[in-house]
């Protein structure tokens, strides 16, 4: 797979994206190999319509992405970043066919949770092990079995989720506050069984530190507290898979996957996550069809004068 130099400076983006023909969507990720691509190899059907570009990261997009705005042509340019943790009431918006702005956001936690579908996993898997169908792992032979290993571990990793939503939280209400002092601490990003013991441990160890600055968000009972609620949330949404893939990262999901597949010889993670984007390049997801055909480009067009 060829691998792009990623666009690393302001000037570089603007002066590719002046020079291009084509509608423009920024996204999380760096350029190679990651959302971009993704995106590409799924949308090839609009593929000479729309460019995708990677800006290595939220946060990063979003400090940019006023400045590409103003300095280009009205509606060339959009984004879409992750959900992570972000509410449906900033999300749902704008699916809606009167949304104007230029950010949007996937449904779901992150692209990867775009690739698992159950039916294409299954189907996967069945191709990898084609000439040895006695290696398939019981858990992902059939369509029910695979959605229900997704859901298994959406559910094992729940207080992980949880912990992350409260980091999540804790960060941007230090950005909110000018908290300059608060450090952003690591997420949890391993598949090993944590208990919410564990985690809430672990987040008074990486937190606690500014408890006495800062009780209300910080203290014990206040972390205790913050964590119950979003385990809370997090465990009602991982009931089924749908709701699951909102905060469920897809990232933690695939590496489940690829574990399970049995060892010894085997595909690469490059090779499975490449097949999942393939099968879903013939059945576009319906958020990404939404977002990108039917959203995005339409303004697009109208912009530039053309006709569908």
């Amino acid at each position: 797979m060829t691998r792009p130099r990623p666009l690393q400076t302001l000037d570089e983006v603007i002066l590719a994206l002046r020079n291009g023909s084509a509608c423009a969507v920024l996204v999380e990720g760096e350029e190679q190999a990651s959302d971009a691509w993704v995106l590409r190899s799924i949308l090839k059907t609009v593929a000479e319509k729309v460019t995708f570009h990677g800006r290595d990261g939220r946060e990063k997009l979003l400090s940019e992405l006023p400045d590409i705005l103003r300095q280009l042509p009205r509606d060339s340019v959009f984004a879409i970043l992750d959900r992570d943790f972000l509410d449906d009431s900033l999300v749902e918006p704008r699916y809606a066919p009167n949304f104007f702005g230029h950010l949007f956001i996937w449904r779901r936690f992150t692209i990867e949770n775009y690739l698992l579908d159950p039916g294409w996993v299954t189907e996967a898997v069945a191709e990898f092990y084609m000439h040895e169908p006695e290696r398939i792992p019981e858990a992902l032979r059939k369509d029910e079995a695979t959605e229900k290993f997704l859901l298994d571990w959406c559910r094992r990793l729940a207080p992980q989720v949880a912990g992350n939503w409260v980091i999540s939280d804790l960060i941007r209400e230090a950005k909110r506050r000018s908290l300059s002092s608060v450090e952003a601490r690591r997420y949890f990003d391993d598949l090993t069984d944590r208990d919410s013991a564990w985690v809430l441990t672990e987040l008074t160890r990486k937190y606690g530190g500014w408890s006495g600055a800062y009780p209300e968000l910080f203290d014990v009972e206040a972390l205790k507290a913050h964590f119950g609620n979003r385990l809370e949330a997090v465990l009602a949404r991982v009931q089924v898979l749908s709701s699951a893939h909102q905060v469920v990262s897809g990232k933690l999901l695939m590496k489940a996957l690829y574990a399970e597949l049995p060892s010894g010889a085997k595909p690469s993670r490059e090779y499975v996550r490449n097949r999942l984007v393939r099968m879903a390049s013939t059945q576009v997801p319906d958020d990404i069809r939404i977002l990108v055909e039917e959203r995005i480009l339409p303004r697009w067009r109208h912009a530039r004068g053309s006709v569908k």
